[in-house]
């Protein structure tokens, strides 16, 4: 059983057409789910990576301070 148009159908009464074009969405959905999980991970990993890049740049900021005081 299926929905579509807020109407449920049973897919086994379906033609050949038909079967083929909901095994399609099916798969469709399913691939699009996993897209979806793919774009969470990697946005996890922008904000990971970006954040290590925040913390490298600070001690780059305060190896140029030290070398300033250093040298005054």
């Amino acid at each position: 059983m299926f929905k579509l148009d807020d109407k449920e159908y049973d897919e086994t009464k379906l033609s050949d057409k038909g079967k083929f074009s909901f095994a399609q969405l099916q798969t469709l959905g399913q691939k699009k789910n996993a897209v979806l999980a793919d774009l969470n991970n990697l946005d996890v990993l922008v904000s990971h990576y970006s954040s290590v890049l925040q913390e490298e740049v600070k001690v780059i900021g305060l190896q140029k301070e030290e070398e300033v005081k250093k040298e005054s």
